[in-house]
């Protein structure tokens, strides 16, 4: 196939789907007010189209809204039926008052007729305490407490305040080693811990996490299994106690201090001057980090420590796992991308 076909190919089978899209609405109209949903216990259509078609509930609100509101449109259900408009530009077409429905409309995208619809929306203070009301903030960790999914809802100020911030942090974050810009959503999740990781360091609190080794590896108190590029990243920032164990049984307890203490960090700043990385003048954060890893023996002492700022040092090094290439000298240190690519 030449790209046109292609694409001509795509167009069709999208227009197929908006007619098959077309024929389903008018069966569940037909099957709503049969109330086949409540005639098989379901509290609602949404809940029975979701069960019975086997797709998610945010799909199952959109074909019965949209349903409902394309009844008292028949000419965007004519134009869905014969394949002319898609269904999302229906869905979204049909959000917008009929009386201010006009030819401009063929000119927006989706994104500029959900703007559009948006607008034609009148908030009450009702709505306002209701959107409040339904704001949730939810973590949920896999088995081994490695990675997190977070999901949530807020209102439209909160929204907007979360948005901003995150959005700016994400910014700044600067491109890989070779150039390449990690993703927004990467951005903004890095920029989420930084935000919070400040917030926690402005109380003037230094944790003290204890990590429990063995044949098997290593994990924190709460099971979560770490490797040894967050042990480094421990050693660097936090208070970490080691306990070695054999057979479940404790072998020896490692000290309990801050690594780095804070005359010797305070020496290191002040030599380095800044941020050691070529041609970085942040002064964000100002860390120590180990040259040779602590966890591969590295000391504690000045020749081993070089100061970064919180962006080469937690993103860089400890998150896309970058090694330090200081053949250039002391201060004009630069990275050398790993084997694999970052998140």
């Amino acid at each position: 196939m030449t790209p046109d076909q292609l694409e001509q190919a795509l167009l069709e089978e999208e227009a197929s789907i908006a007619r098959s899209r077309s024929r389903q609405m008018e069966m569940l109209l037909l099957a709503d007010e049969m109330q086949l949903p409540k005639a098989d216990g379901c509290k609602s259509m949404r809940e029975w189209v979701a069960g019975r078609l086997d797709i998610s509930a945010e799909a199952a609100y959109s074909l019965t809204t949209t349903a409902r509101r394309l009844a008292d449109m028949p000419e965007l259900v004519e134009q869905l039926a014969d394949g002319e408009i898609t269904f999302d530009r229906a869905a979204a077409t049909s959000r917008i008052p009929t009386e201010h429905q006009d030819d401009r409309l063929l000119g927006l995208d989706i994104q500029g007729l959900r703007r559009m619809a948006a607008r034609h929306r009148r908030m009450e203070r009702v709505d306002d305490t209701t959107a409040h009301a339904s704001q949730h903030f939810t973590m949920q960790p896999n088995l081994d407490e490695s990675l997190w999914n977070v999901w949530g809802k807020l209102d439209g100020y909160g929204g907007a305040v979360v948005a901003k911030v995150l959005t700016e942090e994400a910014d700044l974050i600067e491109p890989l080693p070779d150039g390449e810009r990690p993703g927004l959503g990467y951005r903004r999740a890095v920029a989420l811990a930084k935000v919070c990781e400040d917030r926690r360091s402005g109380t003037g609190s230094t944790p003290l996490i204890t990590v429990f080794v063995d044949a098997n590896g290593a994990e924190t108190e709460a099971g979560t299994p770490v490797g040894p590029e967050i042990i480094d990243k421990m050693a660097c920032v936090g208070s970490l106690e080691l306990i070695k164990n054999v057979d479940g049984e404790p072998l020896s307890v490692g000290r309990r201090s801050r690594v780095i203490s804070k005359r010797l960090k305070r020496f290191v700043l002040h030599r380095d001057g800044g941020c050691s990385a070529d041609g970085c003048t942040s002064r964000y954060r100002l860390e120590p980090h180990h040259e040779v890893p602590w966890s591969e023996g590295g000391p504690t002492d000045a020749d081993n420590l070089i100061t970064f700022c919180w962006f080469h040092h937690h993103v860089v090094i400890h998150g896309w796992g970058c090694r330090i290439d200081s053949s250039r000298g002391p201060n004009r240190i630069r990275f050398i991308k790993p084997d694999h690519d970052p998140p």
